[in-house]
């Protein structure tokens, strides 16, 4: 840049001589003694010129320069007190108290684990008996979501004649809890909560009529229609663009009944898009004791396209792979009791347990969500999936969605 200045310069310069020569009658001598001071006025205003330009330039870079150095020296005083902290600390008296606490924490985890074994011999010895005594299944008591049902001992408050006339009379009512996804809250899909009302006008809850020990059939028979009711529910919301996974509780019932498990699997087989968005849940206690036919009834329900969730997880030291294998899709366990005592259910850290059964293709719901605490805590823990009564209550069936009724059966007796 600055060599082509210095030729226009000369050349302007030359012009002038020239100018001067034949213009205004200048000798030669005269106008190369005027192109000589003209050249050398204009190279000593240029060169002045650069100068200035350059030593403003230098300031600048001296100025950002100093700055820097001012910052380093900052950031090596900070350096350097951090550096004068760590030396002063007593590492070797820190260290002894956390071996001392390493022994303690030891010894603790060794009485845990003894007393883990001693519990699980002790439910194993308990699951056996029941199996063998055949136990009535039942719901674990929580009305604020989960519909799955456990092994319980206590009477169901509806008798099968108060069930099997109120499916004469299509007195089953559904309701609908949502299932959200962490931190967003979209949802997951809803989870079908079926009400039976009474001849004394009494709603009463799935867990007061779907724990029966039943052998008329009427369990069973109520399950299919729940899942015909959730398979209309389905194709109704697909069919406004709203399509959603939908939760039907089953129990030992459906599955010992043959005749009904194989009419359930046909109409998952006749129509694939509500198959898979149907997902069954099963509680954890009746999926330990299936028999080997009850497995191929359960397997036969997956292969026509359903989902499994095991409901009401009394631990998640599952075997996740082998469950996977089978269809499980989510497990549910109770959020008050995973955030209350994490140890109980699993020996992973909390943070660390929704990202391992992921692993396996499986979701984690936690249910029986009360306060927003409870949430702020499924967050920290990174779980996916929430339900519960702070989450949203169970409603009614939107009437866009509720099928016909089915016709009016003869209550059989």
């Amino acid at each position: 840049m600055r060599a082509i200045v210095l030729f226009f310069l000369a050349v302007a310069c030359l012009s002038v001589g020239i100018t001067t020569y034949f213009a205004l009658g200048f000798t030669l001598i005269e106008s190369f003694l005027v192109t000589i001071v003209a050249l050398l006025s204009s190279f000593v205003f240029i060169e002045a010129l650069f100068r200035r330009r350059t030593e403003t330039y230098l300031v600048k870079q001296t100025e950002e320069i100093a700055r820097q150095l001012t910052s380093v020296a900052k950031t090596t005083e900070q350096l350097s007190d951090q550096v004068s902290y760590l030396a002063n600390l007593n590492l070797k008296e820190r260290t002894d108290n956390m071996e001392a606490d390493v022994s303690v924490l030891g010894t603790v985890v060794r009485q845990l684990a003894e007393a883990v074994a001693e519990m699980e011999e002790a439910q194993a010895a308990l699951r056996s008996n029941n199996s063998r005594s055949g136990h009535a299944y039942g719901v674990d008591g929580d009305a604020s979501g989960g519909g799955g049902f456990e092994i319980v001992g206590d009477e169901p408050l509806v008798s099968i004649e108060d069930i099997q006339k109120a499916l004469a009379n299509n007195e089953v009512e559904q309701y609908l809890q949502p299932i959200v996804s962490l931190p967003q809250r979209r949802t997951l899909g809803y989870e079908l909560m079926p009400k039976l009302r009474t001849d004394d006008g009494v709603l009463h809850d799935a867990e007061d009529f779907l724990h029966h020990e039943d052998q008329t059939g009427t369990i069973s028979e109520l399950e299919q229609f729940l899942i015909k009711q959730a398979a209309s529910i389905i194709h109704r919301a697909n069919i406004t663009g709203d399509p959603t996974n939908l939760f039907v509780p089953i129990s030992m019932s459906l599955l010992r009944d043959k005749q009904r498990c194989i009419s359930v699997a046909s109409l998952l087989n006749s129509n694939r898009a509500v198959a898979a968005s149907l997902v069954l849940t099963l509680p954890e206690a009746s999926y330990d004791v299936l028999s080997s036919a009850d497995r191929l009834s359960l397997d036969e329900l997956v292969k026509s396209g359903a989902k499994i969730c095991l409901d009401h997880v009394r631990s998640l030291r599952l075997s996740f792979q082998q469950m996977s294998e089978r269809g499980v899709k989510y497990v549910k366990a109770d959020a008050q009791a995973f955030i209350n005592n994490p140890l109980d259910y699993t020996d992973f850290h909390r943070a660390d347990l929704a990202d391992y059964v992921e692993r396996f293709g499986i979701g984690l719901i936690m249910y029986n969500v009360t306060s927003e605490d409870h949430v702020l805590e499924l967050l920290d823990d990174k779980i996916p999936y929430a339900q519960g009564k702070h989450i949203a209550q169970a409603s009614p069936v939107r009437p866009d969605l509720a099928s016909e009724k089915p016709p009016k059966r003869r209550a059989t007796q």
